[in-house]
């Protein structure tokens, strides 16, 4: 490949930023991976690599109007004390440590899947440090649970983390809400139970020691009013996630996808919703700044000559057609988001994998993609994002943690044996 001045100047800018993102939270140093992005993207512009005019048209705005709308909703429930309520409620019903346990898994994961991970993570870390004081029991096993949970549960649906809408919008893949569901629910529920059982073996010492509360349902809903409002616009959200996979799937043409869905629940929610100013706070805006800033920045990085350069780099099978192909890109996820955690990498694999000639119809490897991903926020702190938020709500607010030599010793065996389920369910999907 030939080298210009404007590779070469790409390539520092993206050295820079993504080593940023890698040391983001070593030695004190804590860099949002939103502010890295923004830099990288302000960068392109200023060198000219990329125009304002292509800067703009790089912008998905599909995966910014889902993510909004659905940031929207969220933020409604939470904001009335629904989401709270919801939760305690259902945690109520457990007896024992270890049905807590179980419930905090299933609980979040499922939760996950519909309302995306990171949101679950920041609004169920206190509810979790919450429920481990009483039972005398260290936060830490409970919010490293709780960080299992949400990232397994968020694998099955494309609304469930940012890299699995990545990789539904991109891919072109015809029906992705179904597609999902029918190659990953399975294995995920298949995993969260395995999950359930290994976190029940190794902490067994901590949770039989355990002293069981009983967990009360309080009032806690702060405005009954926007409590219903914001649960009915979730549903029918929701609802239209399927309606909208239903139609396409008996051949009826349209261009309605499930960001228009989302978008729609969100500003319905904002017109007829009141305590506006509160719902719009709790946007999750770093992460709509980290998209539009990201899109910006892997624009550049494309007409840099960048992607052509991490094609030689990252060890993917090149072959659509290869039975391994997979089982490759499964491993190839799980190991590279350890070094730039899930987001940026899949957004730097979906251009790398077309080129090689992935298309729409290739839907196994992109199914593999989006879920090894996704598991590799199992294995360590730094592969997903919704880990470090769980870690910096608890340390920040509440003044509890967990080390990475903890999470890590439990994650390598979950992510191991979680691999070993997804290689099997992906590669036998008739099951």
């Amino acid at each position: 490949m030939d080298f210009d001045s404007s590779f070469f100047s790409i390539l520092i800018v993206f050295v820079i930023v993504y080593g940023l993102i890698i040391f983001r939270n070593v030695r004190g140093i804590n860099i949002p991976i939103w502010a890295s992005m923004s830099c990288g993207a302000i960068t392109v512009l200023v060198l000219q690599i990329i125009t304002p005019e292509d800067a703009f048209l790089a912008i998905n705005f599909d995966v910014i109007f889902f993510l909004l709308g659905m940031f929207i909703l969220v933020s409604g429930l939470e904001s009335s004390g629904m989401l709270n309520q919801i939760v305690t409620r259902i945690l109520s019903f457990a007896k024992t440590p270890n049905q807590i346990l179980f419930f905090i898994l299933f609980v979040m994961g499922l939760l996950s899947a519909f309302l995306i991970n990171d949101t679950i993570a920041l609004v169920a870390t206190p509810i979790v440090i919450g429920l481990a004081k009483p039972m005398n029991i260290r936060p830490a096993p409970m919010l490293i649970c709780l960080a299992f949970g949400i990232t397994i549960g968020s694998m099955m649906t494309p609304m469930g983390n940012p890299q699995n809408l990545l990789i539904s919008l991109h891919s072109g893949m015809e029906f992705p809400l179904f597609t999902f569901l029918r190659y990953l629910f399975l294995p995920t529920i298949t995993c969260l139970l395995v999950t359930f059982f290994i976190l029940k073996w190794y902490y067994k010492k901590e949770f039989s020691s355990a002293v069981m509360l009983q967990i009360t349902s309080p009032k806690i809903i702060l405005d009954s009013s926007l409590a219903k409002k914001s649960s009915i616009l979730i549903m029918i959200t929701i609802i239209g996630f399927f309606v909208t996979g239903l139609i396409k799937l008996f051949g009826i043409s349209t261009e309605l996808n499930f960001s228009h869905v989302a978008i729609f629940g969100g500003l319905a929610l904002l017109v007829i919703g009141n305590k506006r100013r509160q719902i719009v706070k709790g946007i999750n805006w770093q992460i709509i700044v980290f998209f539009l800033a990201m899109f910006v920045f892997m624009q550049g990085v494309w007409n840099g000559g960048i992607i052509e350069l991490f094609q030689m780099l990252l060890p993917f099978d090149q072959n659509p057609n290869s039975a391994t192909a997979s089982i490759n890109i499964i491993g190839t996820s799980i190991l590279t988001s350890q070094v730039v955690s899930n987001v940026p990498f899949v957004a730097l694999s979906i251009p790398i994998l077309q080129n090689y000639g992935f298309s729409a119809i290739d839907t196994i490897p992109w199914i593999a993609l989006a879920a090894g991903s996704t598991i590799a926020g199992t294995l360590t702190i730094l592969g997903a994002a919704s880990n470090v938020i769980i870690l910096e709500t608890a340390e920040r607010r509440h003044r509890v943690t967990f080390t990475f030599k903890e999470f890590f010793r439990i994650g390598i065996i979950i992510t191991a044996v979680n691999s070993i389920i997804l290689i099997f369910f992906i590669t036998f999907p008739f099951l």
